[in-house]
């Protein structure tokens, strides 16, 4: 049942993913950041969710535009680069407090 939970779980998250690209990687990462701030309080998840997703793209805007002056480079570059670590090693984390 777990290994079945696992799979479907990671096709629900790849679908988007493929559709829209890794800019959609924020829509995952977000809320497992907003989490970590402010906790599991409705009242204040869901707003902290958007924002944080706000933040995190607006700054690999900026990150893509400022990193060789004169050329920008696909902001799905630079969030696969910066956001894919943090996601795996936030999966490595609860796999480690599942055990």
């Amino acid at each position: 049942m777990r290994l079945e939970t696992l799979i479907l779980v990671s096709l629900l998250a790849a679908i988007p993913v493929a559709f829209v690209g890794t800019i959609g990687f924020i829509g995952l990462v977000g809320p497992h950041i907003a989490r970590m701030v402010i906790g599991e309080d409705q009242r204040f998840f869901l707003p902290a969710s958007a924002l944080s997703g706000a933040l995190i793209l607006s700054a690999r805007s900026v990150v893509s535009k400022a990193l060789i002056p004169g050329t920008v480079f696909p902001i799905g570059i630079v969030t696969s680069l910066i956001g894919i670590p943090f996601f795996i090693s936030l999966i490595l984390s609860s796999t480690r407090r599942s055990w």
